[in-house]
């Protein structure tokens, strides 16, 4: 009998301090300043949330003989909105005062799907996009956890309404079909981090319901959900972790402890306290046993769930020794009830504040980051949350808290689209002259603009003595000189080694801006043929001279793909047929047991998309293949031998083998940058030392390269000089994001590709 027992608290204050938990760990662990598994707090948000909302659905049923979908909705309304539409507004202020004017656009999109509550979905479908996911972050990115529960709540009512009233027969209705209630609720209910009231159930009630059909509806929730979870979780993480029918299996673990709370009322309390202090220790353990290599959610969210359900569970019976014991002290019921505003508001602080300042946040940064959202939401709670929640107006009339739900998520939308529109993209830094990139020589060796040739495979060494580039160097002063382990392979002409040094000089952005920052974010996709991360099975397509005397493939990971623009401008040039394979995240080399941080998993993709183009590249026969690699800290553990493996098996086809080894890189958004020093641009230049040039790594795949029989191309003279790395050369942006070259600054560098490869292979 759901809702007819008398020990049924109206007020749990152990419901309230595990709120108090939750967001703590949650903030703790996004601000990195302890608990790597602070995650594991929306969990329990889910958990506390399918308790509340179904213990006040049973009540109200149990009290009234009907559950009113209008007044259920309106408190969600009236409890939600105000306070997300308050920091949805004031963090696209922020973000139009302080973030990159390339983010905007995206941010507000951000602002417009969270008003509606459907950011998650948005990114579940960003996180599979390897080339954009490494991006920074979104303000927006914690509204993820209250999109689902509310899609949840959405539906949850309604399979109610069908369970205890139509299919059960005798249901009641008013005007125009809706099952209505009596008075209109309880004590208003939390919802994860929106419930920041009491944690009421309202009053007990006194009409029975029959819950057994309901347990069915719940177990197969719970079932079919954490089924998807641990399918989806080594598969496809980002759908994993945002979506909600992963996620609707712990919303339904705190509903089934809500239909059996009248049991656990009436349990011993000596088992009913050990079962609360049990829950309370599990959520901790999981938050400092997991990270973020924890495939997760899958059965991983067991453990937090799981706790949650044994604290709400073991708190029925109000156990004098039970966790109840800490949960009610104080500061934990204080936070408790600011916990929904907090959750709101400490991430647009931690990520924006360091955008205002310039700089990332040290230890004391974020400890104020911390501190001050939690001052912006007690002041949220008294202003907005807590007033409009008890607003008599609002709550005895459930049409106009919709009707203020409404206009609230439809002003919040407005203005973020509307700050969307008006962000203004800088075009120049004042006019400045670009020093002109000239032409690269069209010849063979003789006219590269190589000095002396510059060589391939010398003694010279990349970190370590990878052997690239002898003594020639790079013509001029153009090479990467002094830094150890960093020796110009590829060679630079005199005139572009002068036009990066003149680049590193550059005051703010050059007029007449290729591409203009607008489009720099989107320079990168001229092969339509490169294979996401979700991607197994490899496409063919032809480039460069489909006529073509000469069969040119071009393969490997990102990195490789960015020289897809110059060699299919060389190829054309050449008469040369070009077949790129190329797949985000993927090395070409066989790293065993490889996990992409995108997915947090061994990327089985990968490795059926690589066995699969090693067959086709065999079958092809071609004249010459040219690897490009990121240069992954996996190549310490394996080796030089996975690279040199992999030359061995190519040149076995017949081909000749090129390697060009990895470019500098910046680690942080290029294009960002630049928007936001647009007349200060020298802030965006990388020093050689911090590009992971000089890193093992670099230097394993190389020398594994090397050793398999692969001639040797470096890109850095074309790139850096005077151990500096600028962002704009000549008038071209050089990177789209933190580490890939644009597709217009590759088509450039066709002219000093094209005869380094017309030297090498012939």
């Amino acid at each position: 009998m759901a809702g007819g027992d008398a020990r049924l608290r109206k007020f749990r204050p152990d419901i309230e301090g595990l709120r108090a938990v939750a967001v703590a760990l949650v903030v703790l662990g996004h601000s990195g300043l302890a608990v790597a598994g602070g995650f594991v707090g929306v969990d329990v948000f889910f958990v506390i949330s399918g308790f509340l909302i179904t213990r006040q659905l049973l009540a109200e049923r149990a009290a009234s003989g009907r559950i009113s979908l209008r007044g259920f909705y309106a408190r969600r309304a009236r409890r939600i909105i105000p306070v997300a539409t308050v920091v949805i507004v004031a963090t696209m202020v922020a973000a139009w005062r302080w973030a990159s004017p390339l983010r905007l656009h995206s941010i507000s999109v951000d602002a417009a799907f969270s008003a509606v509550s459907a950011i998650n979905i948005r990114l579940a479908q960003a996180g599979t996009d390897y080339l954009r996911a490494d991006g920074p972050p979104s303000p927006f990115q914690h509204f993820w956890s209250l999109a689902v529960e509310e899609q949840f709540y959405a539906l949850w009512p309604l399979v109610l309404v069908v369970v205890t009233t139509v299919i059960a027969g005798g249901s009641h209705r008013g005007r125009g079909g809706a099952v209505r209630t009596g008075p209109a609720g309880t004590a208003p209910a939390g919802t994860g981090p929106a419930g920041t009231g009491p944690a009421g159930t309202g009053p007990a009630g006194t009409g029975p319901v029959r819950t057994g059909r309901v347990f069915v509806v719940l177990v197969a929730v719970f079932g079919g959900s954490l089924a998807l979870s641990v399918l989806l979780t080594p598969r496809s993480a980002p759908w994993a972790y945002f979506g909600s029918h992963t996620r609707a299996w712990e919303l339904a673990a705190g509903a089934l402890v809500a239909l059996g709370a009248p049991a656990f009322a009436r349990m011993p309390r000596a088992l009913s306290s050990q079962l609360s202090w049990l829950g309370l220790l599990g959520i901790l353990i999981a938050a400092a046993r997991f990270d973020e290599s924890t495939q997760y959610p899958g059965l991983a969210a067991l453990l937090p769930v799981a706790g949650s359900a044994f604290v709400i569970a073991g708190g029925c019976a109000g156990p004098r020794r039970g966790a109840e014991l800490l949960l009610r002290r104080w500061p934990l019921q204080v936070v408790g009830r600011l916990s929904y505003s907090w959750y709101l508001w400490h991430w647009p602080v931690l990520v924006l504040w360091p955008e205002a300042a310039g700089a990332p946040l040290g230890t004391a940064g974020k400890v104020a980051a911390v501190l001050g959202s939690l001052v912006l939401a007690a002041v949220t709670y008294h202003a907005v949350e807590n007033p409009v929640r008890t607003r008599a107006v609002l709550v005895r009339r459930p049409a106009v808290g919709l009707g203020l739900g409404g206009c609230l998520a439809g002003t919040a939308v407005a203005v973020a689209l509307a700050v969307g529109q008006v962000a203004a993209i800088p075009t120049t830094g004042g006019g400045t002259p670009a020093p002109g990139l000239a032409a690269g020589p069209a010849g063979g060796p003789g006219g590269a603009g190589v000095a002396g040739g510059a060589g391939v495979a010398g003694g010279a060494g990349v970190a370590g003595g990878a052997g690239v580039a002898g003594a020639a160097g790079v013509a001029g002063a153009a090479g990467v000189a002094g830094v150890e382990g960093t020796v110009g392979a590829a060679g630079a002409s005199t005139a572009l080694s002068r036009v990066i040094e003149r680049s590193l000089d550059l005051p703010g952005l050059p007029a007449g801006l290729r591409p203009s920052l607008e489009q720099v974010p989107f320079d990168y996709k001229a092969n339509r043929c490169y294979a996401s991360i979700t991607a197994s099975t490899p496409t063919d397509c032809v480039y460069g001279d489909p006529n073509g005397h000469r069969t040119v493939v071009l393969y490997g990971d990102s990195h490789a793909n960015q020289w897809f623009n110059a060699m299919n401008e060389v190829s054309r040039e050449r008469g040369w047929r070009l077949i790129p394979y190329t797949k985000g995240g993927c090395p070409p080399a066989d790293y065993q047991d490889f996990v992409l941080e995108t997915l947090k998993r061994v990327y089985t993709e990968c490795n059926t998309w690589r066995a699969e183009v090693l067959a086709r590249i065999g079958a092809l026969h071609p004249d010459l293949v040219i690897v490009g690699s990121e240069a992954r800290t996996e190549a310490i553990r394996v080796g030089a031998g996975g690279m040199a493996s992999l030359v061995r098996t190519l040149r076995s086809t017949g081909a000749k083998v090129v390697f060009i080894s990895d470019t500098p890189y910046p680690g942080f958004d290029v294009p960002d940058c630049l928007a936001r020093n647009p007349s200060n641009i020298r802030r965006c230049v990388v020093r050689v030392s911090d590009a992971k040039l000089t890193e093992p790594q670099r230097a394993i795949e190389t020398n594994g390269a090397r050793d398999g029989g692969a001639m040797l191309v470096d890109p850095v003279p074309w790139l850096c000089a005077k151990e500096q790395c600028p962002p704009i050369i000549g008038d071209t942006v050089v990177y789209y994001d933190k580490s890939h070259i644009t597709g217009t600054y590759s088509t450039t560098l066709a002219s000093y590709l094209g005869p380094e490869l017309i030297r090498l292979a012939g």
